[in-house]
């Protein structure tokens, strides 16, 4: 027994050494705009977790109709920046430009990450959330508030939706 614990002793604190030793690196910035691969199809779900992560840790931020920092930021800004958190540095700064740019997504077909187009005055697109999974996205909705979740099925949103995408293939 005295044997066993002179080895074992040694080799659990040498793996908690070498568990502790180093920090994994820090995402880098991909900038999907630059030659080179995609990310792999096990990138994307980690993407798409640090997107949905980066919007909530901007809840209750203040909206402020352009802009885009602590002050507070509209929509489109909230989106850019945790796609940009995410590592991916190529997003659109208005809501026009993303819409256009966004990889389309059928509706129907929605993913964590994902950003959803809507026309929240008329038939244009004009406004853009963060879908964060069980029907619910986050987003800066307007100057009297702040950045919230809401469920996308509510009588407002959901036939406002115009159009889903993403930035990342």
């Amino acid at each position: 027994m005295a044997t066993c614990r002179h080895v074992l002793l040694p080799l659990l604190l040498v793996s908690l050494v070498t568990a502790c030793a180093g920090t994994p690196p820090a995402p880098g910035k991909r900038d999907l705009t630059q030659a080179g691969p995609l990310p792999a199809p096990s990138d994307i779900g980690l993407i798409r977790s640090e997107i949905v992560l980066a919007a909530l840790g901007h809840l209750d931020a203040p909206y402020r109709y352009g802009g885009t920092g602590a002050a507070g930021l509209d929509c489109s800004a909230l989106v850019q920046r945790v796609y940009l958190q995410a590592g991916l540095s190529h997003v659109p700064r208005t809501t026009a430009e993303q819409a256009r740019a966004a990889r389309r997504v059928p509706p129907d077909r929605i993913q964590p990450g994902d950003v959803l187009f809507f026309a929240a005055r008329g038939n244009r697109i004009d406004h853009v959330g963060v879908f964060i999974g069980d029907g619910r996205f986050i987003h800066a909705p307007n100057a009297r508030s702040q950045v919230r979740i809401e469920p996308l099925a509510s009588t407002y949103w959901e036939p406002r939706l115009r159009r889903a995408g993403h930035f990342f293939d």
